[in-house]
């Protein structure tokens, strides 16, 4: 097993909700739609990369 990042920080769910101003029941719905951030669940435990939540945002941005 290879060794992740040091860069790439580790969110729980919770930390996750907090970085993105959602709920974590709206992010549990997102990912039931389809239509949220990747996420990695490992036996009962949910988590997420921070570099894959930027590059979520980044995928949502709007230009005017």
């Amino acid at each position: 097993m290879t060794d992740l990042p040091s860069s790439d920080e580790f969110f729980t769910k919770l930390q996750a909700a907090a970085y993105l101003g959602l709920s974590t029941r709206t992010l549990d719905r997102r990912n039931a739609e389809r239509t949220g951030p990747p996420r990695v669940k490992h036996g009962n435990k949910i988590g997420y990369f921070k570099t894959s939540l930027i590059q979520w945002l980044k995928s949502h941005e709007v230009r005017p």
